[in-house]
């Protein structure tokens, strides 16, 4: 199942799992659970099958800090430092922050128009955000937590459940996330990686920022790839 490009090998249901992964980690501190499972035996490997060796560094980095550091509490302070908390580490993990500034360096205003473009595609989609999650339309959690939605309907219409009438096709959801990548998570988590870099203290949040922007940009490459492929199958079965 190795792949030199990320989620190429990976079934939609498979994305839906790793993307919910990453949203989690965004919204909520890693637990002592989740630190456990990183660091037991033979999870990088399974990691660097899927992903394939050239996200080796970024993965290292993550599981090397997630092993010295098995204390929750510690993970927990770090995430509240850098996501939650106002202080001097803050990174503001919203896309309006760091795409609706005025002018380079500035700071975009919060539920602007990328949050309403976001709200619009959440509901063309068929989604809307739990109402259990406080969090903001264009908080980063948020974001990578729609991409695992639109992984999931995609995995259910294959299975024959929303596409079995001929309603919804895998094609409908798999065109959002490229959308969704394109024009909004894609778009402006290198920004956010580059802060995180600059204000977590140690490799956990480095590493888990790194993995996040790797898994990005091979799944918008891996799926223009497939939309190229598919217009080409498409233009062939015309002649």
């Amino acid at each position: 199942m190795r792949s030199d490009m990320a989620s190429q090998s990976l079934e939609p249901q498979a994305r839906a799992e790793l993307y919910r992964f990453l949203a989690a980690a965004y919204l909520r501190p890693l637990s002592a659970e989740a630190l456990r499972y990183l660091t037991s035996k033979g999870v990088l490997q399974e990691f660097y099958t899927v992903f394939g060796e050239r996200v080796r560094p970024a993965l290292r980095c993550f599981f090397d800090a997630a092993s010295e550091a098995p204390d929750a509490e510690r993970a927990r302070q770090e995430y509240m430092n850098l996501f939650a908390a106002p202080t001097g580490a803050y990174v503001m993990p919203f896309e309006d922050v760091y795409r609706g500034a005025a002018e380079p360096g500035g700071r975009g205003p919060l539920l602007g128009e990328r949050a309403i473009a976001a709200r619009r595609l959440y509901r063309e989609a068929g989604g809307e955000m739990d109402g259990d999650c406080k969090e903001l339309p264009t908080h980063i959690g948020v974001e990578l937590g729609f991409m695992s939605f639109l992984c999931a309907r995609e995995a259910e219409a294959q299975r024959g459940g929303e596409g079995a009438n001929g309603k919804v096709h895998p094609c409908f959801y798999r065109g959002l996330q490229l959308r969704f990548l394109r024009e909004h998570v894609g778009a402006w988590f290198p920004q956010l990686n580059r802060a995180i870099q600059k204000q977590a203290s140690s490799g956990l949040y480095r590493g888990l920022a790194q993995l996040t922007e790797v898994v990005l940009e091979r799944d918008a490459a891996w799926l223009m790839m497939s939309e190229a492929q598919t217009g080409a199958a498409a233009a062939a079965a015309m002649h």
